[in-house]
């Protein structure tokens, strides 16, 4: 048996007009830590970029509809 696990990436998609915005983290909440919400920003120049939890999770972050 492995020591270890591959996970699957989390991907969120925001709305093709969000500059900001607030998303759970699925990894913290699969751990059960508490307050597993992230905010984030993306320019409207920018069609995807990336950020991590405060407990260095990361996160992809898609814009939606271009």
């Amino acid at each position: 048996m492995a020591s270890w696990a591959v996970i699957g990436e989390q991907v969120v998609w925001i709305s093709p007009l969000a500059i900001g915005f607030t998303v759970v983290c699925e990894r913290c909440v699969e751990l059960g830590e508490g307050f597993p919400s992230v905010q984030g920003t993306l320019s409207l120049d920018h069609l995807r970029g990336s950020m991590a939890c405060s407990r260095g999770h990361e996160i992809r972050v898609e814009r939606d509809g271009r």
